[in-house]
């Protein structure tokens, strides 16, 4: 694999929500990893001048509804991740595949569908996006076998895409899952489909999952002062998406900053779902709360990479010695009114993608999907 060289960056979002901008001139990526920060190395493959551009880690879509391959059937749409790709995620956290046509209901398939859906988007990235596929949908006669089944195959995450009738199987099944380092997931909000049932704070603090999915609704949230409840009387994750309900994603990470507790916020989109396929999403979210909030740009880009990815226990998200090099050359866009990219963020409206890498590998040489950045990224000769 070639390696790589990127000088003369303007200034480095880290990924760590400790220390969220770095001081970092160069970075020198061999093998698809990062091998040093202010690199002592001179000459690589490939030498690309930043021209002062922001440099932050892959962006990871923390809530995504992928089934298999890079086709979504909520909206029939094709190529949606490569889109994403364009959109500065480099990987996607599935929170189950429910909206596989025809989709079975009874456990076996279940458990097939999601051994399936992460073995497939294991083998085959797509369109370059790390996609963490197969969430088993939990359901009404699960046993402590099912869950052995599904995390022998691999299985990493289930999902309360509703409530178990029984709360003692609830209980249950979090904890077979968590016997199996398998973290839990449980919807919030209101009714999002056909069939689906609503929760509440008490639910939660009944069952104690791992992660709030879409906290601030999916599309539509509980009650403020459930979501508040779980915000101050649990320490589950705080799963923000952009199908949600705005306010309440600023009222969510407000209060998260004044308790100190950022660190349980995650950033994702709840797509492709009926808000649509945002290839943005990400970045549109960040802008929102970066400009409506105390949180700074910076540290928001930290949610939605490094935090997300400790959340997952996934290998990416910072700008470390180490990492694997998948990361995100971002600028101010053409004549928008700022001269940065945390700038533009801070101001509600997403910077220009220039460059996005995957394993060190450069798979995006412009957005798409955005505007011209005002100083592009240049390899040189």
């Amino acid at each position: 694999m070639p390696d790589l060289l990127i000088e003369n960056l303007g200034s480095v979002v880290s990924g760590n929500l400790d220390d969220p901008r770095r001081s970092v001139e160069s970075v020198y990526v061999e093998d698809g990893y990062i091998r040093e920060l202010d690199a002592t190395t001179t000459t690589a493959d490939t030498v690309l001048d930043a021209n002062g551009l922001t440099l932050t880690p892959g962006l990871i879509d923390s809530h995504v509804h992928p089934v298999f391959g890079d086709f979504t059937p909520r909206q029939n749409t094709i190529g949606w991740c490569e889109s994403y790709l364009h959109g500065g995620i480099t990987s996607m956290i599935s929170n189950g595949e429910p909206h596989l046509p025809g989709r079975p209901r009874d456990v076996e398939s279940a458990k097939a569908l999601a051994t399936l859906a992460r073995k497939s988007l294991e083998n085959d990235r797509p369109g370059g996006v790390k996609v963490r596929g197969g969430t088993l949908i939990l359901s009404d006669g699960m046993t402590e076998a099912d869950i052995e089944d599904v995390a022998q195959e691999g299985v990493e995450r289930l999902k309360f895409l509703m409530p178990v009738e029984d709360r003692t199987l609830g209980r249950n099944l979090v904890e077979w899952g968590h016997d199996h380092d398998m973290i839990v997931l449980m919807h919030c909000g209101g009714t999002s489909l056909p069939g689906v049932k609503s929760t509440d704070a008490d639910l939660f603090m009944d069952i104690r999952p791992d992660i709030a999915a879409h906290v601030n609704g999916g599309p539509t949230p509980i009650p403020d002062a459930e979501v508040e409840k779980l915000v101050t009387e649990t320490d589950l994750v705080l799963d923000i998406v952009l199908a949600g309900n705005q306010r309440v994603a600023v009222d969510v990470l407000e209060l998260a900053a004044e308790r100190d507790d950022l660190a349980r916020v995650q950033l994702g989109t709840d797509t492709p779902s009926g808000t649509g396929v945002t290839p943005l999403g990400v970045l549109l979210q960040s802008a929102i709360l970066a400009s409506m909030t105390s949180v700074s740009a910076a540290e928001m880009l930290c949610l939605a990479t490094g935090t997300t990815a400790a959340h997952h226990g996934l290998e990416t998200g910072e700008i470390a010695v180490g990492k694997p090099a998948d990361l995100v050359l971002m600028g101010a866009p053409k004549g928008g009114p700022k001269d940065t990219a945390l700038d533009t963020l801070a101001h509600g409206e997403y910077p220009a993608v220039d460059k996005v890498f995957v394993d060190g590998e450069l798979l995006v040489t412009r957005s798409r999907n955005t505007a011209p950045a005002k100083q592009a990224a240049e390899v040189r000769p």
